[in-house]
């Protein structure tokens, strides 16, 4: 089986987001919420599957998750 590093299963990750962003038309929520998933995906492979939603935000984004949620109207 075939291992990937962390950096390339990022870079995989926002590549794949930026293909979809490319040819389907996102208003910034929906952006918003592809960026957390690939940071969701690279936070829950790097905590050994354990990472919850509010360890992913506050890793990436350094906000507590109502805070996130707040602000980008969720």
């Amino acid at each position: 089986m075939k291992k990937y590093s962390g950096h390339q299963v990022t870079d995989a990750a926002l590549v794949a987001k930026d293909l979809i962003l490319g040819e389907i038309e996102c208003d910034q929520q929906w952006e918003d919420l592809l960026s957390l998933m690939v940071h969701a995906v690279v936070t829950v492979l790097t905590s050994g599957l354990a990472a919850d939603l509010e360890e992913v935000v506050q890793t990436n984004y350094g906000q507590e998750l109502e805070e996130f949620k707040s602000d980008r109207g969720f």
